[in-house]
């Protein structure tokens, strides 16, 4: 019993020892990376090592050589690393793994994870490619703004492969790209390094740099970049320079500019409204001076290998003082009386000018009269008051300030039968005179043809003009001055009389007929002084007459009065006497003592008397005094 409790104890010692003293991995490789001729160190150590230590490249022993592989086989310190000495590429770059071989069938076999030993290889630099074609360095990258582009940026020939970024100017855009190494046909164990950028690229991108930028610890930098330029292809987008604010005055300059944001160049067309041709292929046009003719609505158009802008316009509007281009008829024009006509007068202004037409008054104040105020004077129903010159007036405004210009004159003519011209003061239809002084009867007439004959009428008298008869005096017509077929006629009366009150007539006949005219003659009569004063003297007396009346209605108004309302003069008397009553008994009155009643004052005395007195009722009557409506 004893002897097997023994074996127990040290079957459990020995498998216990066993057990804590197995071989273990302290330290583990890990990847490396070594420049080409130095010496790489990959590091490997085991706790309880029993045994032997071996590496492995690439699946394959690797022997302890001198001056090549060196490790322990047998470490006491379990350190079980190599040392590679003089590195390169073909020889040591791949896959290591450290293993420890079994001492015992309860040992397990120790085998690290495979890491990878590089041996660095400088990449060729970055090579930026659209599709397979080449873009050398700083040249100009063509695309079109808006277009999706795709652009490779390589990088060959290198271990490891190069970390490739994207940049437009300092802007980092790798993010739009995707990198993709491959073992390079061309190299045994090295990479190429292929970055595939994605971008729709704008017209704020247009002349920046795109760089591509390669990443890798061989650089003497350790990085190396490429870029080109950006060359973005976009439609014109044009803007004009020099529209006016203001009015554009004829003679003054202009400039108008046809700017165009394009890439390519794009070409300018300049056209006018209502002409089908180009105007002109230059970015600037210039007018000096401009012209009434320059006026109209220019566009501006234009065009490149990308597309074509949107037509722009600008409307130049000259303004110019008024000309006059057309005044007819001119000059002269003949027109039968009462018939009608028109004047045209034409000016070239603008802004559109005002019209005025004028004629010239007779007389020497050279007065004109306005008759229209527009282009065309119609004129109906022409009297010989149409006749005389005209001129028409076109005028603007520019800035503020007027501008006037004036026709040549029309003449115009009038012909038929005589007419009387009322309009003027000379002619009147009545004449007021004093008896005793003398008489001018004057009337103006026009008539085209000359008069055949021109008499005077009154009763049963005629008198030609340029004859006289007893106290009457025909004058031979005169032509009235700056009046064209006009003539003034007098009539004249010496030492009037009453009875030279009337109407003379005045007759005017020409060959296409007649015209008469009457006047009519007021001869006043002088008024006599004794006259005045009896005329005076009756008016005092017809005043004093009516105030008479007047107070003797006012004092009948005041008697009716008081016998209507029960007057009795035996009341109390106005000097506060003592109070005396009148009574009356069956219609008699009874004797009473009192004060003189105020009707005594304006009547004579009654008796009294002991008749009967009859009682009388008077109705008040309303009198409006006289003296008041006086």
């Amino acid at each position: 019993m004893y002897f097997i409790e023994v074996f127990w104890i040290v079957y459990t010692v020995i498998v216990i020892g066993t057990v804590y003293t197995l071989q273990d991995f302290d330290i583990t490789p890990s990847n490396n990376e070594v420049d080409p001729g130095s010496t790489a160190t990959l590091n490997c150590r085991v706790r309880n090592r029993r045994g032997e230590c071996a590496w492995l490249k690439d699946g394959e022993v690797v022997g302890r050589i001198s001056n090549k592989f060196i490790f322990e086989k047998e470490p006491s310190d379990g350190d079980c690393s190599i040392r590679i000495i003089n590195a390169n590429l073909e020889m040591d770059d791949g896959y290591w793994q450290c293993q420890v071989t079994q001492t015992s069938l309860e040992d397990p076999t120790l085998k690290s994870e495979k890491v990878k030993l590089t041996v660095r290889e400088t990449p060729r630099p970055p090579q930026l490619e659209d599709s397979t074609i080449q873009i050398q360095p700083g040249s100009n990258f063509t695309t079109k703004v808006g277009q999706p582009t795709k652009l490779n940026c390589v990088s060959r020939k290198g271990n490891p492969p190069a970390e490739l970024k994207w940049f437009l100017e300092d802007e980092e855009i790798t993010a739009m790209a995707n990198q993709t190494n491959t073992t390079d046909i061309e190299k045994h164990k090295t990479w190429q390094a292929v970055s595939i950028l994605y971008y729709t690229f704008q017209k704020i991108h247009n002349g920046k740099l795109l760089r591509c930028v390669a990443l890798h610890k061989g650089y003497d930098t350790n990085s190396r970049e490429t870029h080109a330029r950006l060359d973005l292809q976009y439609p014109p987008e044009i803007q004009l320079e020099g529209n006016p604010k203001e009015e554009v005055e004829e003679g003054k300059s202009l400039s108008l500019r046809c700017l165009a944001d394009a890439n390519p160049k794009a070409s300018i067309m300049w056209k006018i409204s209502g002409h089908a041709n180009v105007h002109s292929i230059k970015e600037e046009l210039t007018f000096s001076p401009i012209r009434r003719s320059d006026s109209g609505v220019y566009s501006c158009r234009a065009k490149n290998d990308v597309g074509e802008s949107k037509e722009l316009e600008i409307t130049v509007d000259v303004i110019y003082k008024p000309e006059i281009r057309k005044i007819e008829p001119y000059p002269y024009v003949s027109l039968a009386l009462y018939s009608s006509t028109q004047l045209i007068c034409e000016a070239a202004a603008n802004p559109e000018p005002l019209y005025t037409w004028l004629q010239k008054l007779p007389g020497e104040m050279q007065a004109w009269q306005e008759r229209g105020n527009d282009a065309r004077l119609i004129i109906t129903n022409i009297t010989y008051s149409f006749q005389g010159r005209y001129i028409c007036e076109a005028r603007n405004y520019i800035k503020g300030i007027e501008y006037k210009v004036q026709s040549e004159e029309i003449k115009l003519d009038v012909t038929g039968r005589p007419q009387v011209i009322t309009d003027m003061t000379v002619t009147k239809d009545t004449v007021v005179v004093e008896k005793n002084e003398d008489a001018t009867i004057s009337v103006e007439f026009c008539s085209d043809p000359k008069p055949d004959r021109v008499f005077w009428e009154w009763g049963s008298l005629k008198l030609d003009t340029g004859s006289e008869l007893a106290r009457y005096s025909a004058e031979e017509y005169m032509e009235i001055r700056d009046r064209d077929d006009c003539y003034e006629a007098r009539l004249i009366i010496r030492n009037v009389e009453g009875s030279d009150s009337r109407k003379y007539t005045i007759h005017i006949v020409n060959f296409k007929g007649e015209e008469d005219y009457g006047v009519t003659l007021k001869v006043r009569e002088p008024v006599s002084v004794s006259m005045v004063i009896g005329v005076a003297v009756g008016c005092i007396i017809v005043l004093v007459v009516l105030i008479v009346v007047g107070l003797f209605v006012l004092k009948k108004h005041k008697y009716l009065f008081r016998r209507s309302n029960g007057f009795n003069p035996d009341t109390e008397s106005e000097m506060g006497g003592r109070r005396s009553v009148d009574i009356t008994h069956n219609g008699r009155a009874g004797n009473a003592v009192g004060a003189i009643p105020p009707d005594a004052l304006y009547s004579t005395p009654k008796k009294q008397s002991n008749k009967k007195v009859e009682n009388k009722h008077y109705e008040n009557l309303k009198v409006i005094p006289l003296l008041l409506l006086l």
